[in-house]
């Protein structure tokens, strides 16, 4: 065994801090393959590590997490990094990195926790130390991650397996940009969320990719498991309390203006306007964490521009922009969702909550156009202003269809999306050859 885990560890010193082509792919593997065997033989507990960047999308693997976590045949470590941001002239052509609050998210987790990046020495953390026999990365963008944290690096030492960090919702080149060639050819395991979106993976696997079609595997999505056990529960996210008698209105919209589908700029000032206007109302104003600095580096709004607007929100007693990672609470503890095409439609979907769904050129995918039938649809403020009102006055004549495809649309393991993947994983790490 001594023998052989030397040769493992000199083929990945050889190979581990180069990008890969398909020949390192193939050894990649191959040193996957001699560790699983070796680890298997030392008696050595499965080592998943989770490499996380941002505390908001922590909800898609945390019930993955909390299912290796209890189980003693399993070993975890988190790695917490920070995340290239887009800076104006640059986009994202450039090797600065930000703290997004993950060191400080999961510091009192009760797994080993690393902090990946030394900021004074400019060191990252060298991920073979920690052995790993699979990786999770918390999205499928290399661009936003060093080099010797790409996908095609650290396959070469473990294997990659990924859950996306949101609910596949949009079809056409955004469904695209969202799954890269070049990380998806690099990942062993990918978790589907429903059937549709397996067929879509297999479709959009490269030919030379690392894993075979049976490695894309139907497992639901874990951010869905025990989320209804959110409902009645209070959020700090609101200014006043629920027995003050506000209807409470949640705004997501979209982050990019680039697919023409964002109605940001639509009611960037009707919303806060309405609100102010209307006492019987409080607004909880929640943006992508990439929302103000896209604005910015496109040139669609200033930095005093997005410092006055913040500032409207602190200065209101019935507004606030979403502090908190989580963001169930806020879900359950609204009445209503005013949002444009956003991948956390179906989470909200599942509170039985209703939709105002304010759009222009739409790219839903056919889970979502299905999903659609339940959502209040609104062409302009006119028809969001005669929701919103209807709805308050108890009057949501699409209830029992929201029901209806609840019951139909959702895959809902019966242990839960996190306890299946545990399990496909196990399965994997302990297989006789």
């Amino acid at each position: 065994m001594n023998f052989i885990s030397k040769v493992v560890q000199k083929i990945i010193r050889d190979y581990g801090d180069h990008f890969a082509d398909e020949k390192h792919r193939v050894e990649g593997q191959q040193i996957c393959e001699l560790k699983r065997q070796l680890h298997n033989m030392q008696g050595k507990p499965m080592h998943v590590v989770f490499v996380c960047h941002r505390g908001a999308l922590w909800n898609s693997l945390k019930p993955v997490y909390d299912a290796c976590m209890e189980d003693d045949k399993v070993k975890v470590t988190i790695v917490t990094i920070p995340n290239k941001k887009q800076i104006p002239g640059k986009g994202l052509n450039h090797e600065e990195y930000v703290w997004e609050g993950a060191k400080e998210f999961f510091a009192d987790y009760k797994c080993n926790v690393i902090c990946g990046y030394n900021e004074k020495e400019d060191e990252w953390f060298d991920l073979k130390k920690l052995d790993p026999d699979y990786v999770f990365f918390q999205t499928a963008y290399d661009i936003c991650r060093p080099p010797e944290y790409k996908s095609d690096v650290v396959s070469l030492y473990a294997k990659l397996a990924y859950v996306h960090y949101g609910m596949p919702f949009m079809g056409g080149m955004i469904a695209e940009e969202s799954f890269p060639k070049n990380f998806l050819m690099n990942t062993y395991f990918h978790f589907a969320e429903f059937k549709e979106m397996q067929k879509y993976y297999i479709e959009r696997n490269p030919e030379n990719a690392i894993h075979k079609h049976e490695n894309i595997v139907l497992t639901g999505y874990p951010k869905l498991d025990g989320a209804q056990q959110n409902v009645g529960c209070e959020s700090s996210s609101w200014k006043n309390p629920r027995d003050k008698g506000l209807f409470r209105i949640m705004w997501t919209p979209r982050w990019s203006t680039n697919e023409g589908n964002c109605t940001f700029f639509d009611y960037i000032d009707k919303m806060p306007d309405f609100i102010e206007g209307n006492s019987g109302y409080e607004l909880l104003f929640r943006p992508h964490p990439q929302a103000f600095s896209e604005y910015l580096e496109k040139g669609e709004m200033t930095e005093k521009q997005i410092s006055d607007y913040k500032l409207r929100y602190e200065k209101s007693d019935r507004m606030e922009i979403d502090p908190q990672g989580e963001y169930l609470p806020s879900f359950y503890s609204s009445d209503v969702l005013v949002t444009d095409e956003s991948s956390i439609m179906p989470e909200y979907f599942l509170t039985g909550k209703p939709i105002i769904f304010t759009y222009k050129e739409t790219h839903l995918n056919s889970f979502a156009t299905k999903l659609a039938e339940g959502f209040y649809w609104a062409k302009d403020w006119e028809e969001v202003q005669k929701y919103i009102g209807m709805l308050k006055a108890g009057d949501d004549p699409l209830m029992a269809k929201r029901k209806e495809l609840m019951a139909s649309e959702f895959y809902l393991p019966e242990h839960g999306a996190g306890h299946e993947i545990k399990e496909v994983l196990l399965k994997d790490y302990e297989r006789k050859i």
